[in-house]
């Protein structure tokens, strides 16, 4: 089984819908996935989910439960009704209402939360995943840094604007530069395609977007860190953007399409 992880600097920046896109695409493949909601403070998964999207009297537990040790792993996998995806939930209720638990997720805790991952990526491997996607709490948190020590695969979504520069200089210093044996991979999420647009763009605009672009891909490439970015994937702006599972209820559209070469990129690495 391989784990993967999408994350980033700040929220924002469309890491959910690709994680859930992702997932999703990957299992119309035959690839049997399990999506985790590690963002514990602002879980969004279930929106993205269409009603009566869970298979009926699933009845599953919260991870934010498992976490802190109340339940099993098998109770908190929940199945859907498109085959072989399968999702883990979080509870920011649980957050909300009992401090005790808050302060048990995002306190250190001498690497107890760790401890729970690792044994829930045992769990799934024993269930014969072929993939663990975790849609990962933004910025530097121990939480963060606790999915990230698990994953294989670690995918830095950022987007096209001056203020992702810093911060992803801020993450490789301060987080990637400490994980050993992940693989790093850059998505440019929301990019603007002239197709998409019912204007014309302002020159100025366009000029000071390619720009940033340009500035982040040499924040990235040639980090005083040494991190091996490995190669960059782009995803075009989507227009009114909705919590929707595109590759299920739109295959035709052009994010769709972009998922897809994405996900057939994944399967050729992880037969490498």
């Amino acid at each position: 089984m391989e784990t993967i992880a999408f994350h980033s600097y700040r929220g924002g920046v469309g890491k959910t819908l690709l994680s859930v896109n992702t997932a999703v695409r990957l299992a119309s493949l035959n690839k049997k996935v399990c999506l985790m909601d590690f963002d514990l403070r602002a879980p969004s998964l279930q929106s993205y989910l269409p009603p009566n999207s869970l298979v009926e009297g699933s009845g599953k537990k919260s991870l934010t439960e498992f976490l802190v040790g109340n339940v099993e792993p098998k109770d908190v996998i929940a199945p859907t009704n498109t085959a072989n995806f399968h999702c883990v939930f979080s509870d920011v209720e649980i957050l909300q209402k009992q401090a005790k638990i808050r302060t048990k997720l995002t306190q250190h805790g001498e690497g107890r939360i760790l401890a729970k991952l690792f044994e829930f990526i045992r769990y799934c491997n024993s269930q014969d995943y072929d993939f663990l996607i975790v849609d990962c709490m933004p910025g530097i948190t121990f939480r963060s840094l606790d999915a990230l020590v698990v994953s294989d695969k670690i995918m830095i979504v950022t987007r096209p604007v001056k203020s992702e520069i810093n911060g992803l200089s801020l993450l490789m210093s301060e987080c990637y530069s400490k994980l050993e044996g992940a693989n790093f991979f850059a998505i440019m999420n929301q990019i603007e395609h002239q197709q998409d647009i019912a204007f014309e763009p302002n020159s100025q605009d366009v000029r000071v977007a390619e720009e940033n672009i340009q500035a982040i891909w040499d924040s990235l490439e040639n980090n005083s860190s040494s991190i091996k970015i490995n190669p960059i994937y782009s995803f075009r702006r989507i227009p009114f953007v909705t919590e929707r599972i595109y590759v299920l209820e739109e295959k035709e559209h052009p994010f769709s399409k972009d998922i897809e070469k994405f996900c057939d990129n994944l399967l050729e690495l992880k037969n490498e």
